[in-house]
């Protein structure tokens, strides 16, 4: 049996890890590289593998290997939220790829808590996955909450990803098509590379779908939305957010609304008290 731990450079899945030391349960570690991550992540990657000596194991898409950008602009769309097929295509399906060519059965841990979410809370702790001619998945930290996370963190002398601390609740994709507009702010004002990112990458997608936006057509109120319009199938015109307009909003506009307060960059935001 080969064991497997993943990992994304989240709290959860460096747990994960962490827990299968301290089991004296030897195992493999891969990390499923999106290409979109922050260089602060794939910092924190690099780092943890070099201190605890994992041999990680980077997985990419072998249809997208340059990952989310090249994908979204060869299926001239974003991945929305009826249609988020970048988890599938940058994660699942490299990862079902690893696993088919190993020469033995797998057990895949993941880092699933129930206190993350309540479609998360419903799911099993311990299930047989009949892809990649099948394996099992294993949820040791199901029942955990998060103070216990950031514990055996402690327990073993790693800090947390640094993102943490600068105020972000997931540290995956940067950002991940389903940001809140309050953790969105987080990344504006603090990284304005992130900006340009998005949209560079609105701008190589236009030339092929100029209907394609990187956040919803909800996310910010259609009153700030002044540049794109779409026809719908029933012939309706409506309003789309271009990623500047968002990014304008998050940091000027909703100010108030978000209930923030402008924080010098040093000053801890975490919202898991990560600081002393």
């Amino acid at each position: 049996m080969i064991h497997v731990a993943g990992f994304s450079g989240g709290k959860d899945s460096t747990a994960v890890t962490l827990w299968l030391r301290e089991q004296g349960i030897e195992h493999r570690t891969v990390f499923c590289d999106t290409g979109w991550e922050h260089p602060i992540t794939y910092d924190f990657v690099r780092e943890l593998d070099a201190k605890l000596g994992l041999n990680v194991e980077w997985l990419k898409s072998e249809k997208y290997p340059d990952g989310f950008e090249q994908m979204c602009v060869a299926r001239k769309m974003v991945p929305g939220m009826r249609s988020r097929f970048c988890t599938e295509e940058l994660k699942i399906f490299p990862l079902h790829r690893w696993i088919e060519a190993q020469e033995d059965d797998v057990t895949l841990y993941q880092g699933v808590r129930a206190q993350e979410s309540l479609a998360r809370s419903k799911m099993p702790r311990r299930v047989f996955e009949n892809a990649a001619g099948g394996y099992w998945i294993e949820r040791p930290l199901f029942d955990w909450t998060h103070e216990q996370v950031f514990e055996i963190h402690k327990r073993h002398g790693i800090e947390p990803n640094p993102l943490y601390k600068l105020g972000m609740t997931r540290v995956g994709c940067a950002p991940c098509i389903m940001v809140n507009k309050r953790e969105l702010r987080q990344w504006a004002l603090r990284f304005p590379e992130i900006r340009e990112k998005v949209e560079k990458l609105e701008a190589a997608i236009a030339d092929v779908n100029p209907d394609s936006v990187f956040f919803h057509a909800s996310y910010i109120p259609e009153r700030f939305m002044r540049t794109k319009e779409m026809t719908t199938k029933d012939g309706r015109r409506v309003r789309l957010p271009t990623a500047g307009e968002v990014f304008d909003y998050v940091t000027e506009i909703d100010r108030e609304q978000l209930n923030l307060i402008d924080e010098p960059p040093a000053q801890c935001l975490s919202v898991y008290n990560l600081c002393e």
